[in-house]
């Protein structure tokens, strides 16, 4: 009979017994599927003869090795060829690249050693960009408009004044008659008045059609 080891696993502390010429060499648990190097151990107590093997119930799980009949065998551990390629120790993938920090298969981080999270997506057409990208680019004409209002109000603000009842029949300096109440007071009150819309819009812009530009991101379900 060949020479068997009794090692733990280093995950969920099973007892296993594998044979004597894998020490050194790697395998995996067959409870947690957790991939460990076989290390030296005490040899494994040489069992009698077993007796004859005994019908195996068809309601018995053929994964629990604990809850086996009485004399016969567990399932052989698989063994993993040794190799020096670089895998995940996660899902024991080949690493692409050998240095990948990633793993593409599982996602598994090998420097926070952290499992990312995936999801399947759905891409998005040209409605879904069109609802998106529709009300930042309203709110920016909005406020392109509202600031040209302002530069027009305060270029022509005097004359649109002339001739109204709020005009004076004193004249200043320059010969123009005053006004009762000063054109740049209405100039400062319609600008007060748009920049109330206009940084709210301008900021709106810019998180929508800068900062956040891409659609939402819609999860297949």
């Amino acid at each position: 009979m060949a020479a068997t080891l009794e090692v733990s696993c280093p995950k969920c502390g099973k007892q296993l017994k594998v044979p004597a010429e894998l020490e050194g060499k790697r395998v995996r648990c067959k409870d947690c599927q957790e991939i460990f190097p076989v290390k030296k151990g005490k040899p494994a107590a040489k069992a009698p003869p077993p007796p004859p093997e005994e019908p195996r119930s068809p309601f018995l799980d053929e994964d629990d090795d604990d809850n086996l009949p009485p004399g016969q065998a567990p399932k052989p551990m698989g063994v993993i060829a040794e190799d020096d390629i670089p895998r995940c120790p996660h899902c024991a993938k080949e690493l692409d690249p050998p240095d990948a920090a990633v793993c593409k298969n599982c996602g598994f981080n090998n420097k926070t050693r952290i499992k990312s999270e995936t999801k399947r997506v759905i891409a998005a057409n040209a409605t879904d960009w069109t609802s998106h990208l529709a009300p930042g680019i309203i709110a920016a004409i909005l406020a392109i408009g509202l600031v040209v209002l302002d530069i027009v109000c305060a270029v022509n603000m005097r004359e649109w004044m002339e001739g109204g009842m709020l005009e004076s029949d004193e004249v200043d300096m320059t010969g123009r008659k005053k006004m009762y109440v000063a054109p740049g007071a209405f100039i400062a009150f319609i600008t007060a008045a748009t920049l109330v819309v206009i940084v709210p819009a301008v900021r709106f812009a810019i998180r929508r059609l800068i900062v956040n530009f891409k659609p939402e991101e819609k999860v297949k379900k």
